[in-house]
């Protein structure tokens, strides 16, 4: 994360876009588990939930953050 905080250091929510970029690795690292073609479908499916709940968490707690930011503004 240190990595992605140092590259945006002159935006002003850097901790944000620092986070979520930690997120969207985690995410690729299951669709890419996913995407093998030993990954058993149980497996497959496990991972397609978890995926799709921190996604959709996420963007949740994003839309959140972004409104606290801008002062509640819509």
């Amino acid at each position: 994360m240190q990595l992605y905080q140092n590259a945006t250091k002159s935006v002003e929510n850097q901790h944000i876009i620092a986070e979520t970029a930690v997120v969207l690795e985690l995410l690729a690292f299951a669709m890419t588990v996913i995407a093998l073609p030993g990954t058993p479908p149980a497996l497959g499916k496990v991972f397609a939930v978890m995926a799709h709940n921190c996604a959709i968490n996420w963007a949740a707690m994003l839309h959140e953050e972004a409104a606290a930011v801008e002062g509640g503004a819509q």
